[in-house]
This record gives C-alpha cells, sequence and structure tokens, in this order.
C-alpha cells in the first residue's frame, strides 16, 4: 500500500472508531532518509479524505518547509509534525505522527484541573503501551507554542497528552500507535465509569 493511501485509511479508521471528528486530528508519515513528509490537509473532512488530498511537504536542514499550494494546504498543526519529522534522530527512519482527539483520554486529563496522562499506569500497572511523556500544557491549536511544547514533551517518548486537546504520538509503526491510543481510551473509559 502507497503511503497516501495508508494515512487516508489512518484517518478514516480512527473517526470510524471515534477517536477524531469529522475536522479534527491529523497524521503525518516521514519515509526514512527522505527530505520531505506527507500529511493530512486542513479543512477536509477526514472520513471523506482521499489519496490526492494528502500533502507532501519538503524540508530543508535549516527547517523551512515548502509544498504546492494549489494542491491545498497542510493541517494547521504543520509545525506539530514538521519541529519533529525534520529532527535528524528520525532522518533514517520511516516515521508516523498521529494526533488523535480520544475523548475519554480528554476528559480524564480533566478541564480545570490537569492530570497527568501518564499517571494511569499507576491504576493499570499492566497496561501495554509505549512511554507516556509529561503534559503538553494548552496552547492554541496550530500555534507555535504548541508545536514546541509537543517537541519538548515527545521527542523522546511515545506519547503525550495534549491538555484539553487530544494526544501526540510518534512512532515507526502506525499500527502500534493506533493499538496505543485505543487501549489508552478503554482503560481511561474504565477509570471513568469507575469515579463516576
Amino acid at each position: 500500500m502507497n503511503a497516501e493511501k495508508n494515512l487516508v485509511n489512518l484517518m478514516k479508521y480512527m473517526f470510524s472508531k471515534r477517536l477524531i471528528s469529522a475536522r479534527d486530528g491529523n497524521v503525518s508519515f516521514k519515509p526514512k532518509n527522505k527530505d520531505y513528509f506527507l500529511i493530512s490537509p486542513t479543512s477536509v473532512r477526514k472520513n471523506d479524505l482521499h489519496q490526492n488530498q494528502i500533502l507532501k511537504v519538503h524540508f530543508d536542514h535549516a527547517g523551512n518547509l515548502s509544498y504546492d499550494d494549489k494542491k491545498g494546504k497542510p493541517s494547521r498543526e504543520l509545525h506539530m509534525h514538521s519541529f519533529l519529522l525534520t529532527n535528524t534522530k528520525f532522518f533514517d527512519k520511516d516515521t508516523f505522527v498521529i494526533h488523535a482527539h480520544p475523548p475519554n483520554v480528554i476528559s480524564y486529563m480533566g478541564f480545570d484541573r490537569t492530570r497527568e496522562l501518564n499517571k494511569i499506569k499507576e491504576c493499570f500497572p499492566e497496561i501495554n503501551v509505549g512511554n507516556i511523556g509529561e503534559n503538553v500544557k494548552y496552547h492554541d491549536a496550530g500555534s507555535m507554542d504548541l508545536a514546541k511544547n509537543c517537541y519538548d514533551n515527545l521527542l523522546n517518548k511515545d506519547l503525550v497528552g495534549l491538555e484539553r486537546h487530544g494526544t501526540l504520538s510518534i512512532d515507526s509503526d502506525s499500527d502500534k500507535i493506533i493499538e496505543d491510543i485505543e487501549t489508552l481510551e478503554y482503560y481511561i473509559g474504565s477509570y471513568l465509569k469507575a469515579e463516576n
């Protein structure tokens, strides 16, 4: 399967499992040893996404980004993806970045006061998910502050919670990322039921 089709399938799957809404969430993929990555577009219903809408974003060693804007615009959270994908740590690896909005995870982290997502492992020591970093503080979607905080908290982890926003994950295996998100959503759903 080609990379564009894989990203479309990821978005449609997350929508079908209620891990994103029609207009929220985004995915990207950087092939190993390449100076570009693919990313989902903005202003497109994720459940109606097509391969030809996936955008290719080129980057250089200075961090400059370029893409064909006749094809559309990338997600407004472009920099949340690019800061990670352009890091030399990931250059020689196939790398996915997936941003989801799982409702149980968002509820668990809270709204008025926040709870660290990684604390769920204290309640469920057997939970089999990757290394969860510290929460990313709330920032406006698409802001450089959000992108920078995500980069700092996720660079050496597998997944982070974004306060009042969702999750951000990075791995060479998109199936592992989705499994982690679904596992967290399941266990946290149980936790929230017990809490009420």
